[in-house]
């Protein structure tokens, strides 16, 4: 069954990312993000591995050296979804 619910829970995570700007190099990022979208877009999901998935993309950004305000961001953007997903 189709979470519209999850995956618009996953917005404001999309919306940090985006804001670190579009060079190629941070593909990995939007991978990452498809990779969430694609699990939690069908019922049922695995939390845990959507917190192994925030938790890769919260490493990658450090891998990429984006500035600590935006990776603060992103992270309470990631544990705003994970608090979503897991009440459903």
């Amino acid at each position: 069954m189709y979470n519209q619910a999850g995956v618009d829970a996953l917005d404001a995570v999309r919306a940090v990312v985006a804001s670190f700007g579009v060079p190629l190099a941070f593909r990995k990022l939007y991978g990452l993000l498809n990779a969430m979208e694609m699990h939690v877009e069908e019922t049922p999901y695995s939390v845990e591995a959507l917190q192994y998935l925030g938790k890769a993309l919260e490493a990658t950004a450090r891998l990429y050296r984006i500035d600590q305000p935006k990776s603060t961001q992103l992270t309470r953007a990631l544990a705003t979804f994970l608090r979503t997903v897991e009440k459903k």
